[in-house]
């Protein structure tokens, strides 16, 4: 079998690869396509490298597959039963765990950055990492399921509702998809974006989009909001800018959630915070209904899913993948590794 592996200095690799024996409790999966996502990225540029104690390895956590195997114990599942993976291998027992917030779990591994991942032919994985994918969500779509997890978690952490007013900073791949989950949950949504073929994208899937370099943000939201401000801002951009925004743009008791991953330090208005009251929220991954929601959500919605998959690459060619979507051009939402097929 066959994995594409991380070598560390920009550098993917095609490498023979055998999955281990699944144990009592664990099933191998047949991985049919894995999305490379802003993580990835960040391994791409070695940002993650001190997560990787041995090199090569396979990365890779947004995937859907096919059951191949199960282990001894395994009841709920069988061959060619069609899935998911939530990727969070948690202990069960800290405080996090406790409390049923399995995302925040003390020794956290999360699969495909601490450990093996999914850019591979076949995967072992805890049996509870399953989550079943119904008929009307074709596999490729299955690999989406991850990153819609992330936004419904970053939506139940805002603590939004129906009615809302919501500002999105980023049309990127996870900024768009933030946007769709709350429209599907009944916020009202505009989205900040600088990058002209994001800013169309974003417009071809319904959307009222910002260009600030066009428009001033603050003074669009004040106008739309009769003079109120946001209800919630998500910061999806990863940007110091995109930071110092969405403190602009809020009322007394509204919220200012962060979705995006900051692997190095940033700033932020207190001061801006403090006068309003407002929440600074954190949102990390997510829990298992987070991924049951994003499943609902796409097997109900009528939402062009193919509109975000831009690219499906073979296995052999994820370093094309990484530069696509590491691309200054923003042409790609979201690139697709088929892990069936090598060339």
């Amino acid at each position: 079998m066959k994995a594409s592996m991380y070598e560390g200095n920009h550098s993917f690799g095609l490498h023979d690869y055998e999955p281990k024996a699944p144990g009592a409790h664990e099933v191998q999966v047949d991985v049919a396509y894995c999305g490379i996502c802003g993580s990835d990225l960040h391994v791409f540029h070695g940002d993650y490298d001190y997560r990787f104690s041995t090199l090569p390895r396979p990365i890779g956590h947004e995937c859907s597959g096919v059951v191949a195997a199960v282990g001894a114990e395994v009841t709920a599942w069988k061959t060619g039963d069609r899935v998911a993976v939530c990727p969070l291998d948690y202990c069960g027992s800290c405080v996090a765990c406790d409390s049923g917030n399995h995302n925040c779990c003390a020794g956290l591994n999360f699969m495909g950055l601490d450990s093996a991942g999914a850019m591979c032919n076949r995967w072992t994985v805890h049996e509870r990492t399953l989550h079943r994918l119904p008929e009307s969500i074709s596999l490729t779509h299955g690999a989406l399921v991850e990153p819609m997890a992330v936004c419904f978690h970053a939506l139940d952490r805002s603590r939004s509702k129906a009615g809302d007013y919501a500002v999105v900073i980023g049309a990127g791949p996870i900024g768009l998809m933030t946007a769709l989950t709350a429209r599907y949950l009944g916020l009202r949504v505009v989205l900040s974006e600088l990058n002209a073929v994001r800013v169309q994208r974003a417009r071809e899937l319904g959307f009222t989009v910002v260009d600030p370099r066009e428009t001033k943000l603050k003074d669009f939201v004040l106008k739309s909001t009769g003079g109120v401000g946001a209800d919630a801002v998500f910061e999806v951009s990863g940007t110091q800018s995109g930071l110092d925004t969405a403190v602009e743009l809020i009322h007394p008791h509204s919220r200012v959630v962060l979705v995006a991953a900051y692997p190095h330090p940033m700033q932020i208005q207190l001061q801006k915070l403090f006068m309003r009251e407002a929440d600074l929220t954190m949102t990390r991954n997510y829990n298992e209904k987070d991924f049951d929601d994003a499943i609902d959500m796409m097997a109900k919605a009528p939402i062009d899913f193919d509109a975000l998959i831009t690219k499906i690459l073979p296995l052999g060619k994820v370093q094309e993948g990484m530069e696509l979507c590491g691309s200054p051009s923003g042409e790609v939402v979201k690139v697709l590794v088929d892990c069936q097929t090598r060339e």
